[in-house]
């Protein structure tokens, strides 16, 4: 009987510790909290991830491409609507 409550007590550990270190990191609430001046420790505390994690969201955003914001004067007609001319 022992056993058996030591045995899911151990199971339930295990379980409960696997769905904690599986839940990815969100770079774009990272980096959020980065360009509001929050330094990489801070970051790391708030989000209670570890400060490597937070340093590589860093690395990807500076390797990605920056987006290019359309040109101006250009118009886009919301999605399902016709332009007029």
């Amino acid at each position: 009987m022992k056993r058996s409550i030591l045995g899911l007590g151990v199971a339930v550990l295990l379980t409960t510790a696997g769905l904690g270190t599986a839940s990815a990191v969100n770079c774009k609430q990272v980096n959020k909290y980065l360009d509001t001046g929050r330094s990489v420790s801070d970051v790391a505390e708030t989000m209670v991830i570890s400060e490597d994690d937070v340093k590589k969201c860093q690395e990807e955003k500076a390797a990605a491409p920056a987006a290019t914001p359309p040109a101006s004067g250009t118009k886009t007609a919301p999605a399902g609507t016709e332009e007029k001319k």
